[in-house]
């Protein structure tokens, strides 16, 4: 016999009945006893779909608002009516022309598979540009090179869902040029399922960008000027989205020319038939401005079925010289023997192009289908003109310099295709399907000319032409289900990489095929309404990218080279994750097993006085981390958010022939300040320390950095001006060595990230909401009671 006080669970999707019949999303859907007595209450998601769990056998009247619009009631019987369709809201007669909303998210969320840090409106981010945003974030460490780490692994950068597909460094560029303002929230996937490319990454930063949903043109520009330690450095932007019942355009530029200068210092200690010591210094110093443009269109032709375009490109040149100088003395001994000068100079144009059309349909019952064609180039032409001059310890030249230069174009063409099908069985059980194919080919040719007489001449032993083929076809389930306080999700991707690599030059050509299968597996426990537990595992790949495949060699300065290795295999990784939510807080343990590890190996020629990095399969990596995140609220115009990490690992592998095994600790901590001064007026400081870390036989010591802005904001918070201060102390220099069979080497790299800029933000528009990310309703705190 059933029981009389069984659970049921009512649903309902509510919609726009005046306009298209578009969902309304974040709309408050409340149970009413017949008396008008709150019983319980929920917000719509993004699609305009409402849950209500645990609902009692009886007669009820269901309460549907939102703001513009006129209160909808129904008699509804449970669990006669146990799904009640669409509900339709009528426009509100007394509608206000404008509306203001306003709402604070909490900063931290945690999902089944990811962290949501919710940026807009809990950071200041008017006056810093995306990427210093992101080096604010919990567990995220953006290094000078635009490299991101997750939780201690190498991150891929998403923006909005799709893979920005482009070096660490130009995605450190695109973003250094997007302010951000633009930025509503950002996704933090340390173990990212079946869903995603496996060969991405093992962790993706997800950087979701604002879509304004006001009615009409809406936007913002920015400007930013201000000072390095040695030249003028400058920002701007503009913002643009308008909306109407059938479009969505959106678009925004960005400008970034931060002038950069760093000092590179070396000794190396050549224990040859004579013992000799290589003391470099290496300053480096130019420009790279950067326009980067982003823009699409989204039509939505019926309430279920939307169309969208998107472009994104981004032009840099980077123009650099190098007056390299390296004093040569015997080991051991302060006297100069002999001296070598270089003078490079370095030009490089880039270009990249990335369009994407993409189809979305909405099922009756929750199910969605999406389709997206994507098509990327990726151009670049490099020149570089070196001199070497070679004096003796009075500075008079020994023998005759040398100048040579090489240069050349490179593009890669990218293709894809991939559907995705999702299919809701019940609110908490969904289940996932995709295809993908993929392909990449690339052309990359160098021209080598050594100067005679006056004249260029054609190098043909050091001139190469290199092009590399991949193709990609993939497919993946995913199935999620909730039980309880448990929620879990499976998932599995296959795919099938096919590769050609060509060097018609040195007649090398190299082919290569495998099959791998990638794995997924999510388990949730939600132990009460602020704490829940989470147990991830996942298998990923790493494939060698395109430089290091190339077998041929090139010169970063007289003494160092580099080259490629067509024989490389994929690295693979496994990783386990577990973490633990309170609140804001997060507590976050891993474990990750790396094999064919994938290196530079360092070979070091005594007798010719020259270093080679070459990149191989050396060994097996295996390392556990821990870390923390802990937000506190001190008084109520000042808190603190603190993320720490220390991480074991134990590396086995081989360099020249040598076995290197070695068990070592590292750890670093960030903590963020945050003053609410006035209403108007917040100011913002973040402090990174990190001590030793290692890759392979190279290893880093301890150093630390300190930034900070404050921000004050005019008419309605409409205007504001952001003053911001980069490494104040200019401690941001990384020092190391390397001591490894005969490799005695120690390094000093400081990159003068020292700067203060001042930015104004202006936001202009329409604030006509038709719907809202969030907002206070008149039942707000009988919901909350009900959570």
């Amino acid at each position: 016999m059933l029981s009389l006080t069984a659970q049921n669970q009512l649903t309902g999707t509510i919609k726009d009945g005046a306009g298209n019949g578009s969902p309304v999303p974040y709309a408050t859907a409340a149970l009413l006893q017949p008396d008008s007595t709150v019983i319980t209450g929920t917000m719509a998601n993004n699609d305009g779909r409402f849950v209500l769990e645990n609902v009692k056998s009886g007669d009820y009247i269901l309460q549907v608002s939102f703001i513009g619009y006129e209160r909808e009631y129904r008699n509804v019987n449970v669990p006669a009516q146990s799904d009640l369709g669409d509900i339709y809201l009528s426009e509100s007669i007394n509608r206000l022309d404008e509306v203001v909303v306003t709402g604070n998210r909490p900063l931290v969320v945690s999902k089944l598979d990811r962290i949501v840090v919710n940026v807009a409106g809990n950071i200041i981010t008017a006056g810093i540009n995306i990427n210093d945003l992101l080096k604010q974030l919990p567990g995220l460490v953006v290094d000078e090179n635009g490299n991101v780490k997750l939780n201690g692994r190498d991150a891929t950068v998403y923006i909005d869902g799709r893979p920005t597909r482009l070096p660490a460094e130009q995605v450190a560029q695109m973003l250094s040029g997007m302010m951000g303002d633009v930025v509503d929230r950002v996704e933090l996937i340390d173990n990212p399922s079946s869903r995603y490319e496996a060969g991405l990454s093992s962790a993706i930063v997800n950087i979701r960008l604002k879509r304004n949903a006001s009615l009409g043109l809406n936007g913002s520009v920015s400007a930013s000027a201000g000072f390095t330690d040695f030249d003028f450095a400058s920002r701007g932007g503009i913002n643009l989205n308008y909306r109407s019942k059938k479009l969505n355009i959106f678009g925004n530029y960005g400008y970034n020319n931060v002038p950069f200068f760093t000092e590179l210092n070396q000794t190396r200690n050549y224990s040859g038939t004579i013992p000799i010591t290589y003391e470099q210094y290496s300053p480096i110093e130019g420009t790279s401005p950067s326009h980067t443009l982003r823009s699409g269109i989204d039509w939505f032709v019926t309430p279920k079925q939307t169309v969208g375009f998107l472009f994104s490109g981004m032009h840099n040149i980077r123009e650099s010289t190098i007056l390299a100088k390296a004093d040569i003395l015997r080991t051991g001994t302060s006297v100069i023997d002999s001296m070598v000068l270089s003078d490079s100079r370095i030009e490089q144009n880039y270009n990249s192009q990335m369009y994407n059309l993409n189809y979305k349909l909405t099922g009756d019952n929750g199910e969605e289908f999406t389709m997206d064609a994507d098509y990327g180039q990726v151009s670049s032409k490099n020149w570089q003109n070196m001199q070497q001059h070679y004096l003796n310890s009075e500075g008079i030249e020994q023998r005759l310099s040398e100048e040579f230069q090489y240069g050349g174009p490179r593009k890669i063409d990218i293709f894809s295709i991939k559907t995705d099908f999702t299919k809701p069985f019940s609110e908490k059980s969904n289940f996932e399907a995709g295809v993908k194919f993929g392909k990449t080919v690339t052309d990359n040719e160098i021209i080598y000319e050594n100067l005679e007489n006056g004249n260029w001449i054609f190098d043909s032993g050091q001139s190469n032409r290199f092009k590399y083929s991949e193709d990609v076809s993939a497919g993946y389930v995913t199935y999620s289900h909730g039980f309880g306080k448990f929620s879990a999700m499976a998932g599995l991707r296959a795919e099938y990489t096919s590769i050609k690599g060509e060097s018609p030059t040195m007649d090398t050509t190299f082919t290569r095929s495998y099959l791998d299968w990638f794995p997924s597996a999510y388990l949730q426990y939600q132990i009460n309404e602020k704490q829940a537990l989470n147990l991830s595992y996942s298998r990923k790949i790493s494939r060698p990218s395109y430089s290091m495949l190339n077998p041929f060699r090139t010169y970063v300065d007289p003494f160092s080279i580099t080259s490629g290795n067509p024989d490389l295999d994929p690295q693979y990784l496994n990783i386990v994750s577990l973490r633990y939510n309170v609140e804001n807080y997060s507590v976050n343990l891993s474990y990750t097993n790396e094999n064919n590890l994938v290196q530079q190996d360092f070979i070091q020629d005594d007798e010719n006085h020259t270093m080679s990095l070459f990149p191989q399969n050396i060994g097996t990596r295996q390392y556990w981390s821990l870390g923390i995140y802990a937000p506190f609220q001190i008084v109520k115009w000042y808190s603190l958010s603190i993320y720490s990490e220390g991480s074991f690992a134990k590396v086995d592998t081989w360099h020249v022939g040598s076995r290197f095994q070695k068990d070592y600790f590292a750890a670093y901590a960030s903590m963020q300040h945050a003053f609410t001064i006035l209403p108007t007026l917040r100011a913002n400081m973040q402090m990174m320390y990190i001590l030793p870390h290692r890759w392979g036989i190279m290893q880093s010591y301890n150093f630390g950095y300190m930034n900070a802005q404050i921000e004050k904001t005019f008419f309605d918070k409409r205007l504001s001006a952001t003053l911001s201060f980069s490494d104040i102390f200019n401690s941001y220099i990384i020092k190391g060595d390397i001591k490894f069979g005969n490799i005695d080497q120690t390094f000093e790299e400081n990159g003068n990230w020292r700067q203060t800029m001042l930015t104004v933000r202006y936001s202009f528009g329409s604030q006509q909401i038709r719907s809202a990310r969030s907002r206070n309703v008149g039942i707000d705190e009988e919901i909350g009671r009900t959570r």
